[in-house]
């Protein structure tokens, strides 16, 4: 028989527990919850397994009425049923392991799988980079350009701290964050801007592992010509770009992190000591001037002086870029 059809809500199964606090399963909730054939597929392909722990407690099967205890048998009679509890309603009953025992799937596997379905693996092992929520699976080049590849989970909860990751790993612009977080809970975290290809848009199982597949799609740069006049630091953190008249001019590294301390400044003066201090120059040889040699009309757009030696980020574009 085809496993096509089930391969489909088993995968989708699977994203729905990566996206969970917890990737642990109660077994009452394969069991009586109609998925017991998904979850037991999923099993089969090693992307789920029953651990070690016992349930603290479960529904009964027979009744499932009655809360029942697990308990380990001493003396197990068939490796099958190694566990009994009891119901009040039903008496002692023999359980086996897959129905005391709890369930999980481990998101690092799915980081491995991923890995080794982009090809990188004989390239670079999995990294972890936040525990339990990011991963990096390694570099491979599209469309003659090297991107960064990622695996993320519950990254609406830890935005920040992403965000802040793939600045640090990746190249502005350069990063590709394959996810299992719905793309319209980042809409108003820090990873709204960021390059985030869904999971379940990509990648489909097949026999023991994945296959990604459409992946170029996110990468075609083939995308109606949009005519506009906007100024903004939009891209100012995935580009190294800011936006004039809708025209992009990107930055050097040290225009760059000016601007990102004035932003961080949210529209208050900052001297320039401590503007010197971030970029890494000395006080005394600070000039602004200097800085924006090669980005003038940035420094006249976007920043604002009163010749003191105090800066700040023009008001204008504090609510648009605040983060």
């Amino acid at each position: 028989m085809s496993l096509g059809p089930i391969n489909a809500p088993a995968f989708a199964e699977l994203c729905w527990l990566l996206e969970q606090p917890d990737t642990r399963l109660l077994p009452d909730a394969i069991w009586l919850g109609g998925k017991r054939h998904l979850y037991q597929h999923l099993r089969d392909m090693q992307a789920v397994t029953v651990t070690q722990e016992s349930a603290p407690s479960i529904m009964c099967p027979y009744c499932t009425s009655r809360s029942i205890q697990p308990e380990l048998l001493t003396q197990v009679k068939s490796t099958l049923l190694s566990y009994r509890a009891f119901c009040s309603d039903c008496g002692w009953l023999q359980l086996g392991a897959e129905q005391s025992r709890l369930w999980q799937t481990k998101p690092a596997k799915m980081a491995e799988w991923l890995n080794a379905a982009l090809g990188l693996n004989a390239r670079h092992k999995v990294e972890t980079v936040l525990d339990g929520v990011l991963w990096y699976l390694g570099d491979r080049e599209i469309r003659r350009q090297r991107r960064s590849f990622f695996f993320g989970r519950r990254i609406d909860s830890a935005s920040l701290a992403v965000n802040a990751a793939l600045d640090r790993l990746a190249a502005p612009g350069a990063q590709a964050l394959i996810t299992t977080s719905d793309p319209a809970l980042l809409k108003s975290t820090a990873l709204a801007d960021r390059q985030v290809v869904p999971l379940r848009a990509i990648a489909q199982l097949r026999k023991a592992h994945i296959v990604v597949e459409n992946l170029d799609a996110y990468f075609d740069g083939i995308v109606p010509v949009v005519v506009t006049d906007e100024t903004s630091l939009r891209v100012l953190h995935i580009q190294r770009a800011v936006l004039i008249d809708g025209a992009k001019v990107l930055v050097s590294p040290r225009v760059y992190e000016f601007l990102k301390v004035l932003e961080d400044a949210e529209g208050d003066e900052v001297h320039k000591r401590h503007i010197a201090r971030n970029l890494g120059i000395s006080a005394a040889t600070f000039r602004a001037a200097d800085i924006f040699k090669r980005h003038k009309k940035v420094s006249q757009t976007f920043v604002g002086n009163d010749k003191n030696g105090n800066f700040w980020l023009k008001p204008e574009f504090i609510m648009i870029e605040g983060r």
